[in-house]
């Protein structure tokens, strides 16, 4: 196992928009509430450290042998929860998260998309 040179937000979130960092089908879908997207986001303004990230590299030649998806980028709980499928495989090497999903897609939505919850006894 190796270690990774440190990466920024901006970097990393730049790679979940070229699908070169992507969702294996064996992650669970985006289950975090909005207090602990505020927790997180509240975090990394003090400046504290949100923990380290398990990547899987995934040859090109193996890209089509599993299924990938793709970060939740405008969340709605009623018509959009899921994270959608990544349909065409870009042609070189991919990154498939393993551990670090919910924090991922919680910037990911925090900075480039939008969230919307169902507020308790509300339309």
């Amino acid at each position: 196992m190796s270690y990774q040179t440190p990466v920024t937000i901006a970097e990393t979130l730049g790679q979940i928009e070229r699908h070169e960092i992507v969702l294996p089908a064996i992650q669970r879908e985006f289950v975090w509430q909005p207090e602990q997207i505020c927790t997180l986001f509240d975090s990394l303004m003090q400046g504290y450290p949100f923990g380290t990230f398990l990547y899987w590299k995934v040859k090109q030649e193996h890209n089509n042998r599993y299924q990938f998806y793709d970060f939740v980028l405008n969340y709605h709980e009623r018509d959009r929860p899921h994270c959608p499928k990544i349909g065409e495989m870009p042609n070189r090497d991919v990154v498939a998260v393993l551990d670090g999903q919910q924090r991922l897609t919680a910037l990911n939505m925090g900075i480039r998309g939008s969230l919307a919850k169902k507020l308790p006894y509300q339309r």
